[in-house]
């Protein structure tokens, strides 16, 4: 797997996600998470809301660093060395642009695994791997904003379910943490059983005899079409529950996790587009008949006197 962009290691992976890396390239991208100096955006849990987040590595150093990278590939047919990622355990700090008190920091963890294959060759094999070990705010209360966010499609009770899956996950609890997912995704067939339960000739009794993966195809019409499009989440989420280890469940955690915000963000465009449908017939309504009050029908014609 590619190395992720420092934003997206910093925020899209979960704890102990790890990445081998190997070419020249891989080994500059590295260096870039482990001596950040750009921004990204995330929740700021101090200031309660969004905000830019500056990496606090030493900037002249960095500069220093993609010197002599440039000057390094300037010469023509000269044979760039890799970049130096010391094993052991790094702490990369950002700070908050508003109030830079207000840091986050992401912990990674760097080693090598010899693999020795007397068919190979060569026989020895070194392998270099970076790996996340933790992050302070969690995982979960970096998540906290965007799930408050989901208000006006989930109810009190599926909200918490949600902040608990994030809890649990940036505490290292993958089993857990996909229990309360996997809640929240039956929670939303749910509902749409309800919703199709109204309509002419639904048949509850094949309904209550199918499988997951046919109730929410028999369910289409009610349902966001991404979750639709992969209802195969649910089995991935019940193999966790049931087969899956707890490393296992962590390294999938965040790709359930952002299908489950797919399918909620669906849910939100369409209660959105419908209140905005209903606000503008509303309204359209309202100014047509205050128009046909105060004017005169332009079309009418007048009777001769």
């Amino acid at each position: 797997m590619a190395i992720p962009t420092p934003a997206d290691f910093f925020l899209k992976t979960g704890a102990y996600d790890e990445r081998v890396f190997e070419t020249h390239d891989e080994h500059w991208e590295v260096l870039k998470v482990l001596q950040f100096v750009g921004t990204y955006d995330a929740y700021c849990v101090l200031c309660e809301r969004e905000s830019t987040f500056r990496g606090m590595f030493d900037p002249e150093l960095a500069a220093k660093r993609d010197r002599s990278r440039e000057t390094a590939q300037k010469k023509i047919g000269a044979r760039i060395p890799l970049p130096i990622v010391s094993n052991g355990t790094y702490v990369v700090a950002a700070g908050c642009t508003r109030i830079t008190a207000h840091e986050q920091h992401f912990i990674f963890h760097v080693d090598s695994k010899t693999f020795v294959d007397a068919n190979a060759a060569p026989p020895v094999r070194t392998e270099r791997r970076i790996r996340k070990i933790g992050q302070q705010p969690s995982y979960g209360d970096l998540r906290a904003d965007t799930v408050k966010g989901y208000s006006a499609v989930l109810t009190k009770a599926q909200l918490g379910e949600l902040t608990r899956a994030n809890g649990l996950a940036s505490h290292d609890v993958g089993i857990g943490s996909y229990v309360y997912l996997r809640r929240v995704f039956e929670a939303l067939v749910e509902e749409a059983h309800l919703a199709a339960a109204k309509d002419p000739g639904w048949d509850d009794e094949t309904y209550g005899r199918s499988r997951m993966s046919e109730k929410i195809a028999l369910l289409k019409n009610h349902l966001p079409i991404f979750l639709v499009e992969h209802a195969a989440m649910y089995s991935l989420l019940s193999k966790g529950v049931h087969e899956l280890s707890e490393q296992e469940c962590l390294k999938h955690f965040d790709t359930l996790r952002l299908g489950i915000e797919m399918i909620l963000d669906q849910k939100l465009e369409e209660k959105t587009r419908a209140a905005k449908q209903k606000q503008a017939s509303d309204a359209l309504r309202k100014a047509l008949g205050e128009a046909s009050r105060s004017t005169p029908d332009p079309e009418a014609r007048e009777l001769p006197g």
